[in-house]
């Protein structure tokens, strides 16, 4: 157990907070002070997947970048009633791919390295979530952005 409130951390949770379920947590940029595209954008941002009989905690570092590019293609995979929207990071710690079908379901599936691009690999699937669960998804990413803007231009 940990002392910290994960209410009150920049965080998202895809699926279910008691069940199966990823959970992105950013606790600040890696480089403090850098203001640039390549340095300025990476976060600190462990990752939690809870899956079937599985349970990681990742120490991954993911980019603002990454996750804008995943709230933008999640956005419009919402507002299309339908789409896939993709989490790739540079480094290889998360590789997600959120499919909304056009009936409302609503499919996490990925791949997850505990070492920056080597290491163990944890493939998994979320399942049974449907589209209403997607405006505070987006949310959460939206305040993530807010707290830690993207840097610069690529």
């Amino acid at each position: 157990m940990s002392d910290v409130d994960n209410d009150q951390l920049s965080s998202v949770t895809l699926g279910a907070r008691g069940g199966d379920r990823l959970v992105i947590t950013v606790l600040g940029r890696m480089h403090a002070g850098a203001t640039d595209f390549w340095d300025g954008n990476w976060l600190f941002s462990p990752v939690e997947i809870t899956a079937g009989g599985f349970t990681a905690r990742v120490p991954a570092g993911l980019r603002a970048d990454e996750l804008r590019t995943f709230r933008e293609q999640l956005a419009k995979a919402y507002d299309d009633f339908g789409g896939v929207a993709r989490l790739t990071s540079m480094e290889e710690w998360l590789e997600l791919t959120v499919t909304v079908a056009k009936s409302g379901q609503v499919e996490v599936a990925g791949e997850a390295i505990d070492g920056n691009a080597t290491g163990n690999k944890l493939s998994f699937r979320i399942g049974g979530l449907d589209q209403s669960g997607l405006p505070a998804i987006l949310d959460d990413l939206s305040s993530i952005e807010a707290e830690f803007p993207v840097f610069g231009k690529r």
